[in-house]
């Protein structure tokens, strides 16, 4: 058990660290754009907004200070028009 929690916090650890600023910019705007994406082409129905919201709030919190208020007002609303969007993916 000691050894598991060790292990994980290893992982943990070694992760983050040769990541740069400009790549870690760039790892973050790759994740709102899955996110965008993701809230756009999901057939989950009522849930796409809300889950697209708390995905967000994860990425902030991962990465303390890279965006200022404005800009999640900003980027909350995108993926509101997201989800207003009727999905293009493939239907049978």
């Amino acid at each position: 058990m000691v050894e598991t929690c060790i292990y994980i916090q290893y992982i943990t650890d070694e992760v983050g660290k040769d990541i740069d600023m400009s790549d870690k910019n760039e790892l973050f705007k790759q994740a709102l754009e899955l996110v965008i994406d993701g809230v756009a082409l999901s057939e989950s129905g009522a849930g796409r907004y809300i889950a697209g919201r708390y995905i967000l709030t994860l990425l902030i919190a991962d990465n303390p200070g890279l965006v200022d208020a404005e800009k999640i007002k900003a980027i909350q609303s995108i993926i509101a028009m997201a989800d207003e969007q009727e999905s293009p993916a493939f239907k049978l």
